[in-house]
């Protein structure tokens, strides 16, 4: 009989971004991003939490090899470290690099990459130690 299971690794990266809508006013987009509107941007040291699930393989007694996960990982990564998220990332130039869109972007690079029969389950972004940003889609 085979057993579902799910492992959480945790990766790190560090970027920047600047939270602005060229819609609104000067005035409406500080009352809407506060200090995450600084023309200069502003960084944050992330951290992302991927629940892999899967089937336990009999004979490796794994979901996923992991050091095969932090490889395809690792691309996506990084792709985002030490960037300036909404200027160097062109995803970013068209959508806002808020915590939230960051977490869905990560899910949608990541969601492919994930070797057969495991899958991704679910994205956890830390942005800071108060506040994180879970993603994940009906499977």
């Amino acid at each position: 009989m085979q057993s579902n299971c799910s492992l959480t690794k945790v990766y790190s990266f560090s970027a920047a971004h600047r939270l602005h809508n060229d819609k609104f006013s000067d005035e409406k987009n500080f009352e809407i991003f506060g200090k995450c509107n600084n023309l200069n941007g502003h960084g944050h040291d992330y951290s992302l939490e991927l629940t892999i699930g899967g089937e336990i393989d009999i004979e490796t007694g794994m979901i996923i090899d992991i050091t095969k996960l932090d490889e395809l990982v690792g691309l996506v990564v990084d792709e985002l470290d030490h960037k300036r998220l909404d200027i160097e990332i062109d995803h970013f130039s068209e959508v806002r690099a808020s915590g939230e869109n960051i977490a869905k972007y990560l899910w949608d690079k990541i969601v492919v990459l994930i070797p057969k029969p495991s899958y991704l389950s679910h994205v956890r972004l830390w942005k800071t130690s108060e506040n994180f940003f879970d993603y994940k889609e009906g499977k």
